[in-house]
């Protein structure tokens, strides 16, 4: 019997993940790693086929028993924080000292790290000028991984790639997502939800500067479906196919991009259709 272990199981994007893994992989063992007693419940109250466990990622000793948890899976979907490095470190420990044959890690990072730039020269609003394409440019991509302090998570997983043949890792980057979740806890991202209400309480709508920054978006199911075609791959015992995988395995999921303006425009004019508000100024 095939296992799977995912991190972050009441999140977004890890319960919708969660929720499509329950219909997909009926025949696995599914294991989901919570933090509290609260969430373990909600989460065998929507998924009784799933096992939770519970871990405080804060505490060595629970964090040695992730390692465990990470070394008897097939499938690894690390979905939570990506910036938690002693949780990160264990879990690669615990690939090390695994006795499986093929191993899949998938990962989700943050967007942020395209952002360096504007950051540094505090360009918040302006349009940038490179696209950074994920098929033909890749290598690009890995240079700005490793020059960055910050995505030593993401570089500790392409490092371990590279170190154990028998590991195939993807890391995916989420751009701004939509759409209603189907996890048991949060259902919702952050951006949309949090502008909409801004709009609301403001009376307006709201942009940085003059709204030309742009950012690819995704439905938070397709974002799942994109996580559900490369788990599969745990079944091809020969590493599978080079080009989904390791130093070429870094994703951009995306459906289309719109700049933060326009995104602005449209909410506001949404809540002025809808009675929120009493014009469509932004």
């Amino acid at each position: 019997m095939c296992r799977i272990v995912i991190t972050g199981a009441t999140g977004d994007i890890s319960g919708d993940v969660l929720g499509a893994l329950t219909q997909a992989f009926r025949s696995c063992k599914i294991t989901a790693l919570v933090r509290s007693k609260k969430k373990a419940s909600l989460i065998t109250g929507r998924f009784p086929s799933v096992t939770p466990v519970i871990r405080n990622v804060d505490s060595a000793a629970e964090i040695a028993s992730e390692a465990s948890e990470a070394s008897e899976a097939d499938v690894g979907l690390y979905l939570a924080s990506s910036n938690h490095l002693p949780s990160a470190t264990a879990i690669a420990q615990g690939l090390t000292e695994t006795k499986r044959q093929s191993l899949v890690r998938i990962q989700i990072s943050g967007a942020n790290l395209l952002s360096g730039a504007e950051v540094a020269t505090s360009s918040d609003g302006q349009a940038r000028a490179p696209n950074h394409n994920d098929l033909q440019g890749i290598s690009g991509i890995r240079i700005i991984i490793s020059s960055s302090p910050k995505r030593a998570v993401d570089q500790m997983l392409l490092n371990s790639s590279s170190e154990q043949p028998n590991l195939r890792t993807a890391i995916l980057y989420g751009p701004l997502i939509y759409g209603l979740g189907r996890g048991p806890v949060n259902q919702r991202s952050i951006q949309l939800p949090e502008l909409a209400k801004a709009t609301s309480q403001l009376g307006h709508g709201v942009q940085v500067g003059k709204g030309l920054s742009c950012w690819s978006n995704i439905h938070i199911a397709d974002l799942s479906t994109l996580i559900m075609r490369l788990a599969p791959e745990t079944e091809v015992r020969q590493g599978g196919n080079p080009l989904l995988w390791r130093e070429n395995g870094i994703y951009f999921a995306e459906n289309g991009k719109m700049p933060f303006g326009e995104s602005s425009r449209r909410v506001a004019a949404f809540a002025f259709q809808n009675g929120f508000t009493k014009s469509t100024y932004v």
